[in-house]
């Protein structure tokens, strides 16, 4: 691999790793504690703390890192980390590439500040893990193929495993609030239930049974979301919510041909009802926490951010190209900016929606077919910005007031009050090799100006100059 100058000495490989058991790993790192400045980049930007490459930490070539929400029994080929505080935990194994699978895949716990291997432990047949930690551990469930269904946890600090055998056959796993949420069952016979409980004690609080079902082909890969302040549970053409604390139903709702629907913040649901020959939606719904519509707005452009994070429950929902209070459904306000249409297009429009990102109270939009980024005020519609722009990254996060981008050139950062570009890093001058950012990856802020990103070949640690 060709490294930029000045950055060599940060690659952080295991230069002799000595396991002693399941989760106990000596790993001897030779990291330099400086950070290093980006060649190119302005003062803001932050510099390199760390970088690791996902062949030479595993031994193996051809080795690349994996999101452990995912699993590791199917590769579906997604670049990540679990976000852990001061741990990451990644899944790195070699791809293969005729059986579409990770071969010996481990998992990884690597010290958040300096990159640093701390522990490895094996993560062969896992079907998916919880995005959340739960009581210091991981919690991930054995796949289709186990021959013994069980949780099992692997701890933060030092990667020891715990094994909790299971009658049930799950195929759905969230956490939240230190809560684990289990589903399990047959679902092409409508006999499945939620289970709340921890790693100990999977159904500690309460169970509920449901008769919903689908194929196993097209079980959904967010069955089970527990994230948006309500549980929303979703099969086939069947959705239920419940009560994350007591698991009590609270409502339930049936989608329509190829409808959609999308967990929203403060314990609110879009359903979308899309044309199957996907020329896109023709109704919008939005449901409350007691599975209330609240609104209905009709078009086929539908907005779908990245980051759907306001400020509180006063701002506005998009639906369209029109803000919809969340908390009783009336319109706040409309704006043409929420909508972008192909220039002499006839009567095939296409039409979609702009937002890209729900940031506090800006709504950060990017149109494709003019080019233009801008910001809008959520509270009253008006467009505080835009700007002409042929670049148009993946929004992974926002912290502090800053918008961090991916794109194939580099990492960048906006201030999506001005638009104003705060800084910009390029991958090129990161690394020297074109190959060692290869997509989007996944990014995350860890606050303070610090950085995380990861692609299938290397991880980097981004922070602020002392």
């Amino acid at each position: 691999m060709a490294w930029a100058p000045g950055v060599r000495n940060l690659v952080l490989a295991a230069v002799a790793a000595v396991v002693t058991s399941a989760g106990a790993v000596a790993v001897l790192m030779s990291p330099d504690d400086t950070t290093r400045k980006i060649t190119g980049t302005n003062d803001a930007a932050p510099g390199l703390g760390w970088s690791i490459d996902a062949a030479a930490l595993y031994g193996a070539p051809g080795a690349e890192f994996r999101d452990p929400v995912g699993g590791t029994e199917f590769d579906f080929g997604g670049a990540g980390f679990l976000d852990a505080g001061d741990t990451l935990v990644t899944v790195i194994g070699v791809y293969d590439h005729d059986a579409m699978s990770l071969r010996e895949p481990k998992l990884y716990g690597l010290d958040a500040t300096t990159g640093a291997a701390t522990w490895a432990a094996p993560a062969t047949g896992l079907g998916g893990c919880a995005a959340e930690p739960v009581d210091g551990a991981l919690v991930c469930y054995t796949g289709f193929s186990a021959e013994d269904s069980a949780l099992i946890g692997f701890d933060l600090a030092d990667g020891t495993v715990t094994r909790t055998p299971l009658d049930w056959h799950v195929f759905a796993l969230a956490a939240t609030g230190n809560r684990l949420y289990i589903a399990e069952g047959d679902v092409e016979s409508d006999d499945v239930r939620v289970h709340s409980g921890n790693l100990a004690d999977p159904d500690a609080y309460w169970t509920r049974p449901y008769t919903m079902g689908t194929s196993w082909e097209d079980l959904p890969w967010d069955a089970l979301d527990v994230s948006h302040g309500q549980g929303v549970f979703t099969l086939g053409a069947d959705m239920a919510g419940f009560d994350l604390r007591t698991g009590e139903p609270t409502w339930s709702a049936r989608l329509d041909g190829c409808s959609h629907t999308t967990p929203a913040f403060d314990a609110l649901v879009i359903r979308v009802d899309t044309r199957c020959d996907g020329s896109g939606a023709t109704r919008t719904d939005l449901l409350d926490g007691a599975g209330r519509t609240l609104a209905t707005t009709g078009g086929p452009a539908v907005s779908d951010p990245t980051l759907d994070r306001p400020a509180d429950d006063t701002i506005p929902i998009l639906l369209g190209d029109t803000a919809v209070d969340r908390r009783d459904g009336t319109v706040r306000w409309t704006s043409p900016d929420l909508l972008a249409t192909a220039p002499d297009a006839g009567d095939g429009a296409v039409v979609t929606g702009t937002a890209i990102g729900i940031l506090g109270d800006i709504a950060l939009l990017h149109d494709p077919f003019a080019a233009t980024t801008s910001g809008l005020d959520l509270r009253t519609g008006q467009r505080l910005w835009r700007t002409p722009t042929d670049r148009h990254g993946t929004l992974h996060d926002w912290r502090d007031g800053t918008a961090v981008f991916t794109d194939p050139t580099g990492i960048y950062a906006l201030d999506p009050r001005t638009g104003a570009v705060l800084w910009d890093a390029p991958f090129r001058a990161i690394d020297a090799d074109p190959d060692a950012f290869t997509d989007s990856g996944e990014l995350t802020a860890m606050g303070e100006g610090r950085y995380v990103f990861a692609v299938p070949r290397t991880m980097i640690g981004l922070r602020p100059f002392d």
